[in-house]
């Protein structure tokens, strides 16, 4: 049993309000309040059940933000409050979302489930002959709660397709056309660059990777075109996967960096193999890939059967359904961005580009952001949709003293 301190009982309220919105399964975030001594340990305790809620500090932010999950429903209208308490410590005994850096790659778990992987190593091609398409700086695999793996990696239709990346495919750079997308035109790519920072905690463990655009890579032209930084973050959730994507490329150098139009591009995931027919895609418009190219929706789930895993083995026998609810952010570029939604293979990518060119320019660098909803079973729109409204409009937070 953890005990307090004495006199640690803090003055402090947090009051939180769902507004508008039912808010269920989701992350709050608070600025810490002041008159906490640095670095020290607290809790929070809910006025509603007087039971502790576990909270973990971000300080990946300008701001240090306390971020901890919604522990029970806050539905439209409702509120709720908190009282602040100093410990001596946190318990290891909490389940924590672990980040872990082996095998070169950062691999993170929801207690003792796998989420996803980004690869820090290059990644050979497994075709020898064409090692054009080797690649590093991408999220790879990603898995739904039963543990089976919903992305792909060199899929032999299309080696450069990388299960979660973020290259474009008709860019200009110093006057001449470089494409990030397509490994094998030897005009551009992305590599991983470095790891700035892991976290493990009892709300969220996560990363920030920083990667280069490079173009014209091994030639006496090559040149670092933009710097991206990634930041993700794993909340600790339990009956689907909840992660926090955003990115940030700004220019390496003093010249911009022109996005041609184009019908692809941008954010993009590819799904698992056997998807290309037995997959499909759902939109926030109820839209799929017959009708749903090149629409703009809040949000696209793609989906399709998996093995049933009851027993940690790879039967194929009774599949089941799995899916990526990919939400866009509001805020960002040209939102809601067109998506390209594949009439065949099972990848989408949201293409700001589509609606005309762009530019990436000095000092004004673009921020992405896109939450991921991985789940079992057929994608629910009307919990989607609830994700996005959270994502969109979070809970309001205040301090009462």
């Amino acid at each position: 049993m953890m005990m307090l301190l004495p006199g640690q009982l803090m003055a402090i309220t947090i009051k939180i309000e769902a507004g508008q919105y039912d808010r269920i399964g989701v992350p709050v975030r608070c600025p810490v309040p002041e008159g906490i001594p640095a670095n020290h340990p607290f809790i929070l305790i809910s006025n509603d059940t007087n039971e502790r809620v576990p909270t973990q500090l971000d300080k990946s932010t300008d701001t240090p933000m306390v971020t901890w999950m919604l522990e029970q429903p806050l539905y439209s209208g409702q509120s709720r409050s908190y009282r602040v308490v100093l410990v001596d410590g946190i318990p290891k005994r909490i389940q924590r979302v672990t980040t872990e850096q082996s095998d070169g790659a950062i691999k993170i778990r929801v207690g003792e489930k796998p989420v996803l992987e980004y690869n820090v190593d290059i990644r050979p091609c497994p075709d020898p002959a064409q090692a054009v398409y080797s690649r590093s700086g991408f999220i790879h695999p990603v898995y739904d709660p039963a543990g089976n793996v919903l992305t792909d990696d060199f899929p032999p239709d299309h080696y450069h397709q990388h299960g979660i990346m973020f290259p474009y495919k008709r860019t200009t750079f110093r006057g001449d056309f470089v494409n990030f997308w397509e490994q094998s035109a030897e005009l551009g790519d992305v590599f991983h660059r470095e790891v700035k920072a892991t976290v493990t905690g009892p709300v969220f463990g996560g990363f920030i990777t920083g990667l280069d655009h490079v173009a014209f890579p091994k030639t006496d032209k090559q040149a670092t075109a933009l710097k991206e930084s990634w930041r993700v973050q794993v909340y600790k959730s339990e009956e689907v996967f909840l992660v926090d994507f955003t990115s940030r490329q700004q220019c390496a150098t003093d010249d911009m960096l022109i996005i041609q139009k184009n019908h692809y591009g941008g954010f993009a995931i590819r799904g698992r193999r056997n998807w290309g027919e037995g997959g499909n895609f759902l939109t926030s418009e109820s839209k799929d890939r017959s009708n749903g190219n090149h629409t703009r929706p809040n949000w696209v789930d793609i989906h399709g059967p998996v093995p049933a895993k009851t027993d940690g083995t790879d039967s194929e026998s009774g599949d089941t359904h799995s899916g990526i609810s990919i939400i866009c952010h509001p805020e960002n570029f040209r939102a809601p961005q067109p998506v390209r939604l594949h009439p065949k293979m099972p990848y989408f990518c949201f293409s700001p580009m589509v609606l005309g060119e762009f530019n990436i320019e000095p000092q004004r660098p673009l921020v992405s952001r896109y939450r991921l909803v991985i789940h079992q079973g057929k994608v629910k729109p009307d919990e989607i949709n609830r994700y996005y409204q959270d994502f969109a409009h979070p809970i309001k937070v205040s301090l009462e003293k």
